[in-house]
C-alpha cells in the first residue's frame, strides 16, 4: 500500500467551497504555504471523498471497491451518493474494480498491513468472513488484514474515525469512556489492536458526548497526513491543546498545521473524510 506519508497530492470535493467554505479556505491556504499540490474531484456530489474513490496500492495501481453503502440507500441521502467511475474518468485514473462492498473510510492503512471495521462484514453478508479478509489482503496486497468491532452508535462503521497508525508497529486510538455503552466496546477494540501485535497511543476522543450522532466533533483522529505535514481538526474544545501535545510527541519528523473544523464536523465527518491524498508524478 502507498502510505499517507508517501503523498504528495490532496484531492477535494468541488462541493467543499460552497458547503464549508471556511475550511475549504483554511486548507487552500496551508496547502499552498506548504507547498501541496491539489486538485478538485469534479462531479462529487457529498464532502466525504475519501469514502468513494479508489485506494492506492503502488503508483499506477487502484483498487476500487464497490461504493454501495446501507447509510446512502434511503431516499433522503440517495442523491448523496458520488459515481466513483465517472469521477474516476474525469481525472484520468482506471483503478481495478471489485465487487466487495467497502467503503475507503473504512480502511486504515500501512505498508503492509491494513484495518477495518466489522462493518465489512455487514456490507458482504454472502461472503464467508475468513474468504472476504483474505480477498481484501490480497487485493491489497498486504500481509495483514486486522478486523476491529463497529463503534457503538455510529452507523456508518468507518475505521478511520478510530484509529490512525503511528509506524507499522504503533497505532493512536481514541480514548473512550468506561461507561455502560463503551466501557466493554474500548476493551474489546484495544484487545483487538493488541492481539494484531499492535502497540497502543490514546488520543482525546470526545464526539461520544455529542448529541447529534452525526455530529463528528471532538473526533481528533480523523486527521489528514499527507507527506512530512499532518493537518489535524481542532474545535475550541479542551481536547484540542492535548491532541497537539500527543501528536508532537509522536510524529516528530512532521510538521503540524491545525485546522479549525467546527463547521465542518456538524456535517459529519472531519479532515481525513473530505480528503483523497495520492502519490502522484
Amino acid at each position: 500500500m502507498i502510505t499517507d506519508q508517501e503523498t504528495n497530492f490532496v484531492y477535494l470535493s468541488d462541493l467543499l467551497k460552497e458547503k464549508c467554505p471556511e475550511v475549504y479556505r483554511q486548507l487552500l491556504k496551508a496547502f499552498e504555504r506548504s507547498k501541496i499540490k491539489f486538485g478538485f474531484l469534479p462531479g462529487s456530489r457529498d464532502l466525504w471523498v475519501v469514502d468513494f474513490m479508489p485506494l492506492q496500492v503502488r503508483k499506477d495501481y487502484f483498487v476500487q471497491y464497490t461504493y454501495d453503502p446501507d447509510y446512502l440507500k434511503s431516499r433522503k441521502f440517495a442523491n448523496t451518493k458520488s459515481n466513483s467511475e465517472e469521477v474516476c474518468t474525469k481525472i484520468g485514473i482506471t483503478p481495478n474494480r471489485v465487487s466487495i462492498i467497502l467503503d475507503g473510510g473504512n480502511i486504515v492503512k500501512h505498508k503492509k498491513k491494513v484495518i477495518l471495521t466489522s462493518k465489512v462484514f455487514k456490507d458482504n453478508p454472502d461472503y464467508p468472513e475468513h474468504n472476504l479478509v483474505a480477498e481484501i489482503k490480497n487485493q491489497l496486497h498486504v500481509d495483514q488484514v486486522i478486523v476491529i468491532p463497529q463503534e457503538p452508535k455510529d452507523f456508518i462503521g468507518h475505521a478511520d474515525s478510530m484509529v490512525r497508525f503511528i509506524n507499522e508497529k504503533t497505532v493512536l486510538v481514541n480514548r473512550y469512556p468506561k461507561d455502560k455503552i463503551y466501557g466493554e466496546f474500548g476493551l474489546s477494540l484495544r484487545s483487538s489492536l493488541r492481539n494484531a501485535g499492535l502497540y497502543l497511543v490514546d488520543l482525546p476522543y470526545t464526539a461520544w458526548q455529542n448529541p447529534d450522532g452525526n455530529d463528528a466533533t471532538g473526533c481528533y483522529i480523523n486527521f489528514l497526513e499527507v507527506g512530512d505535514f499532518i493537518f489535524y481538526p481542532v474545535f475550541a474544545r479542551l481536547g484540542d491543546q492535548t491532541t497537539e501535545i500527543v501528536l508532537k510527541e509522536n510524529f516528530k519528523d512532521r510538521e503540524l498545521i491545525d485546522i479549525d473544523c467546527k463547521d465542518l464536523a456538524k456535517l459529519g465527518g472531519v479532515l481525513n473524510c473530505a480528503t483523497w491524498n495520492i502519490l502522484s508524478s
